[in-house]
């Protein structure tokens, strides 16, 4: 569990760790490493008896401010038979429990707020929980630092779209590299702003553009086949996407051994094979998650 503390140093909230915190109970309701449809049944209810508004939190998860409580939902880790923890198939419940100095303290919101990042929370997927059946999942080959399909490393923004069917990008990401007020304000214009990332809906696939080559750009850096909608990436025979995350990481490991790979885990938790630019990601389905993956050039794992 951590604590957590205001301007004034003094303890504004708590936030219990889902898988290795106490457990916690709020009038008799369990609130941490359980199923988060469970609680938030568990939570309505008793809201509902207590006469007490419940609210969505970003997380999509619920809030109760009159009690201070929130809730939030990460990936299971559990113990393998040699005791080190491995990432399980479900979603579990933690929670953060405020007082009543937290809504007046902004230092003490960005510390409650710099908890929920550094607590292996990815920002959440748009869209429904719906997942693409096997059968409609386009197949894709992968050829390690290369391509994933029809999108080759290096492709620009218009000919990753015209790969894609002339698909326009659903959403777009960018930011100012030179950002006015900033220290590096004076090394280009403030008003710049760069592609970083486009997300296509329909191929269900995210581009990940990074700047090579002095600034020129975008390039295809890496590309994101999304676990709920995406394609089925195949590496050299293993589907990587739509499947429950311990099998996928079960043939990975099988995958290593074969080939003399290694191994590497990123701060998220994820698994990446070292030297080839893949990496099983995870993405959540209500209670539970699935695979889903990210394949990227030589040149992104390098920055």
């Amino acid at each position: 569990m951590s604590a957590i503390f205001g301007s004034r140093e003094q303890l504004v909230a708590v936030g219990v760790h889902a898988n290795r915190g106490p457990v916690v109970l709020l009038e008799g309701v369990v609130l941490v490493g359980r199923a988060p449809s469970e609680v938030r049944a568990d939570i309505s209810g008793l809201a509902l008896r207590c006469g007490v508004k419940e609210v969505p939190n970003a997380e999509g998860e619920q809030d109760v401010p009159a009690w201070g409580v929130s809730t939030g939902a990460v990936q299971q880790w559990l113990p393998d038979a040699g005791g080190f923890l491995q990432r399980g198939d479900a979603m579990v419940t933690d929670v953060l429990v405020a007082g009543p100095d937290l809504a007046e303290d902004r230092q003490g919101e960005r510390n409650v707020a710099s908890w929920r990042r550094n607590s292996r929370r990815r920002a959440p997927e748009p869209g429904p929980w719906t997942v693409r059946p096997e059968r409609e999942r386009p197949r894709w080959e992968c050829v390690p630092l290369e391509r994933v399909g029809p999108l080759r490393f290096g492709m620009t923004p218009e000919q990753v779209s015209a790969a894609l069917g002339g698909e326009a990008a659903s959403s777009r990401r960018t930011y100012h590299p030179y950002p006015a007020g900033s220290r590096r304000e004076d090394q280009g214009d403030p008003a710049e702003e760069r592609l970083v990332e486009e997300r296509f809906e329909a191929a269900g696939v995210r581009a990940h553009y990074p700047w090579w080559e002095q600034g020129r750009g975008p390039f295809l850096g890496a590309v994101t086949a999304l676990g709920r909608s995406g394609p089925q990436a195949l590496l050299d025979g293993i589907p990587l996407v739509g499947r429950p995350v311990t099998a996928v990481e079960a043939d990975i490991v099988r995958y290593l051994t074969d080939n003399d790979l290694g191994l590497r885990f990123l701060v998220s938790g994820d698994q990446e094979i070292h030297g080839l630019g893949v990496t099983v990601r995870t993405a959540r389905v209500g209670d539970g998650v699935i695979s889903e993956a990210r394949l990227g050039a030589e040149q992104w794992y390098e920055e």
